[in-house]
């Protein structure tokens, strides 16, 4: 059986044709109402980018969940980068046990 998000709701993924890192190669994910950026590096998940366009309907979750599982079956860490909303970082930090590693990046091992 495969796996099942809260919302059961698709990871989707597109190329992102925008790339302003040479050397790193972005995709767009959508999950439910939730778009974003993520790349993958071999120590960790990025995730650069999160939009959640119907606030309060549980979309969020299902991201974290389908991060996390990945994280796990992949042994990486999950890193959430460039996070300037100071309330979105201390739900992260504070509801997500994510940890702060400095220059506004979280990071959480599994």
């Amino acid at each position: 059986m495969g796996f099942k998000s809260q919302h059961n709701l698709l990871f989707e993924v597109a190329p992102y044709h925008m790339q302003f890192c040479d050397d790193i190669e972005w995709k767009l994910f959508r999950v439910g109402t939730c778009q974003g950026l993520w790349t993958s590096i071999p120590s960790s998940y990025d995730i650069l980018a999160i939009d959640n366009m119907e606030l309060n309907n549980g979309h969020l979750n299902d991201v974290f969940q389908w991060f996390e599982r990945s994280c796990k079956r992949d042994k990486k860490s999950l890193r959430i980068l460039e996070v300037w909303n100071k309330r979105f970082k201390k739900h992260l930090i504070e509801k997500r046990r994510f940890v702060d590693i400095g220059n506004d990046n979280l990071e959480k091992k599994f």
